[in-house]
């Protein structure tokens, strides 16, 4: 949604809505007829592949507790906030804390909690029933509402129990409380009179909700006053003043048809081919094994990196990034499934099933969606385990995902953040990804799906012929251009006949030519400053992934690494005034090295204190979580430009991948190197 102000000094734990502003009360109202919500019966295919989202979470509901508190602030307040951000972090719509009543309890099987987390999101608008692509999502808010603010709580259970702390899961499906109760005691909702049921401030009645309940204390929330609910309907409000959501905006898709997106897309020039020159003919396909995280789990790099990888687990050594994974790795079984045995009427058409998986896909929480047929080279040769992979699917259904304007803002790119960042979005896409995935397998087409933790597809390639972005001077990194590099993807193979989308070109291949900006902020100056080469048949700019993977595995002040996303111009927040700038850096070419300079004189790509709301901990040597020892805080740093002839940069063709079965096979840099040379020879 597209906003008037800048968020830039609204504190995250507030949200996008302006709670703070409605008048509160320490005297409980009466809540004697609010009741327990219930989600209603499967009755549309979409709600059966949600529901089975929802069941898989519900599972996750409990878990095992760290028997080694973490050493987190001791003051109530600084942790309700720091929960509360975490959840607005995953996007939640709305976040209260309270202490339990004891009337919210639904039986006897209270479990000694005396506080609990309470989340809301908000539906979008209502689908057409009288649209095509739309009347297949009728039906289907609540579920989608449901598992949307269920993988929230998720994550926030796991969070706390990492912590040391009790944390269970309270869904719609699964819980040991009434939740509209709890929205009233937390100060997210009021009553309706005798009708039982709760309006939430800003969202009404069109809303999901869970709960995390939890032994660690916490400041609570006040109730609102009477009538506080109607009190947000001021001018500042509905223009979004001080950088909260503007009421104007009204609910999601308000203003745009579902399969269009968020984002006007429809906007972007189109071309034929990539802008990136690729000689499709001599692409050979690679085994999983030559990607550079697996090398290092495998021991290619060395003992230190195998241990970081393996032991440390990279994104596992932060708690927040950690709490992330059981999800994602909960949720690998619904990537994969049968086709019913009869295929249903009603997706004949291949552009009109474009549109409805488009929908569909943003619907339920995709940023970006594009569509392509996957070209041979686009298959992993072999999986991890060394079995050869053949092609099974025609096309390739791309969902991208914003990776978080605020946090960034907050953010280095290299700090301990930077895991939970990309884990986020990875989230998100595989939800959303096995959700349509089985819809689609519901109506009787075969369907998988590609996510982080479980492919058989490269996604670049993918990202790159279905429309959503241009390679850039990052190297193997496609960019957007309303999200920059800030985001990662999920894939949905599939046989449905589809219509595929165009190729963009928004000038980014003559932007990234003048702009050296992430080149000259990487940490470990892995991103060329020269030109293009040839590598593996694509034209680009080949970043050194072996630099980049030791330098994101083994950081030691951080999680990972996003410093180019983080420095990187078209790293917008997307508020209106940088739509002209925007405009003028797609079709003014002659402008586009003044808008690279003006980025950095306005200081885009420093630390904004005011969005840091994550506590930098880290495992200690007995697994305890602890105040990190050190913490990557870098500002621009604005290094000398490096003589390309001077930087020492490798790459490693397919010719050198190791066997796709292979022991440890420490790459031949010295190869690399001269590998590299030769590619820019041949370029030139």
């Amino acid at each position: 949604m597209l906003r008037l102000f800048s968020h830039r000094h609204r504190p995250p734990e507030l949200g996008a809505f302006p709670l703070e502003d409605l008048a509160r009360t320490s005297v409980m109202p009466d809540t004697r007829w609010v009741r327990p919500l219930a989600l209603p019966p499967d009755g549309s295919p979409l709600c059966t592949a949600i529901r089975q989202s929802i069941d898989c979470m519900d599972e996750m509901r409990d878990g095992e507790v760290s028997s080694l508190p973490a050493e987190i602030p001791s003051d109530p307040a600084e942790r309700a906030a720091h929960l509360k951000a975490a959840c607005y972090y995953l996007d939640a719509s709305l976040v209260g804390i309270c202490r339990i009543p004891d009337a919210a309890w639904l039986d006897d099987s209270q479990t000694g909690h005396d506080y609990a987390l309470v989340i809301l999101t908000e539906y979008t608008r209502d689908p057409e029933q009288n649209a095509a692509d739309e009347a297949w999502l009728d039906g289907s808010q609540a579920h989608r509402a449901a598992v949307r603010v269920a993988e929230v709580a998720a994550v926030m259970g796991n969070y706390l129990r990492m912590l040391g702390f009790n944390g269970r899961m309270h869904t719609i499906t699964a819980t040991d409380l009434n939740l509209p109760l709890l929205m009233v005691a937390a100060g997210l909702g009021q009553a309706d009179g005798a009708m039982g049921e709760v309006s939430a401030p800003f969202i009404g009645r069109g809303y999901g909700v869970a709960a995390v309940t939890t032994n660690l204390e916490l400041a609570t929330d006040y109730c609102l006053e009477p009538g506080a609910i109607h009190a947000a309907d001021g001018l500042a409000n509905w223009l979004g003043w001080g950088g909260a959501r503007p009421g104007f905006q009204g609910r999601p898709f308000s203003r745009r048809p579902f399969h269009l997106g968020p984002y006007p897309m429809e906007k972007i020039p189109r071309a034929w081919q990539p802008t990136t020159e690729i000689d499709a003919a001599n692409i050979p396909r690679i085994p999983q094994r030559h990607d550079m995280f697996w090398r290092a789990e495998l021991g290619d790099l060395g003992d230190k990196a195998q241990h970081w990888a393996l032991h440390e687990r990279m994104i596992a050594k932060s708690p927040f990034g950690h709490a992330l994974l059981p999800v994602l790795g909960g949720r690998v079984p619904l990537q994969f499934g049968d086709e019913a045995d009869t295929v249903a009427p009603g997706l004949d058409d291949p552009a009109a099933n474009s549109k409805v998986v488009k929908a569909m896909l943003y619907y339920l929480g995709a940023d970006m969606v594009g569509i392509c047929e996957i070209p041979e080279y686009a298959w992993y040769s072999h999986g991890i385990d060394g079995k050869p992979i053949e092609p099974y699917h025609r096309y390739a259904i791309v969902t991208l995902i914003d990776q978080g304007y605020e946090t960034m803002e907050g953010a280095s790119g290299d700090d301990w953040i930077s895991g939970a960042q990309s884990m986020r979005a990875y989230l998100r896409a595989q939800l959303v990804g096995n959700i349509t995935a089985g819809f689609l397998r519901g109506r009787g087409h075969s369907a998988r799906v590609h996510s982080v933790i479980e492919q058989d597809v490269l996604h670049i390639p993918l990202i790159l012929q279905s429309g959503l972005g241009e390679l850039s001077r990052i190297g193997e990194l496609v960019l957007n251009p309303y999200v920059g590099p800030r985001f990662k993807s999920g894939i949905v193979t599939t046989n449905l006949p589809l219509a595929v989308d165009q190729p963009i070109d928004f000038g980014l291949q003559d932007f990234c030519q003048q702009c050296l900006k992430c080149a000259r902020e990487c940490p470990c100056q892995a991103i060329p400053f020269g030109d293009k080469i040839m590598f593996n048949g694509y034209e680009m700019w080949k970043p050194d992934v072996e630099k980049c993977a030791r330098y994101r595995i083994t950081n030691n002040a951080g999680s990972m690494c996003g410093r180019c996303m983080k420095t990187c111009p078209w790293n917008l927040e997307g508020v209106l005034t940088e739509r002209p700038f925007l405009w003028t850096a797609m079709h003014l070419p002659f402008t586009r090295k003044w808008i690279a300079e003006l980025d950095d004189k306005v200081g885009n790509g420093r630390i904004n204190p005011v969005k840091k709301w994550w506590w930098d901990l880290e495992a200690d040597a007995d697994g305890r979580y602890v105040p990190a020892r050190k913490t990557n805080e870098r500002q621009l740093e604005f290094r000398p430009l490096t003589d390309p002839s001077k930087q020492k940069l490798a790459c490693y063709p397919a010719d050198m991948a190791p066997a796709p079965d292979a022991g440890p096979t420490p790459p031949d840099r010295k190869e690399g190197m001269r590998r590299y040379r030769q590619a820019e020879r041949r370029s030139s």
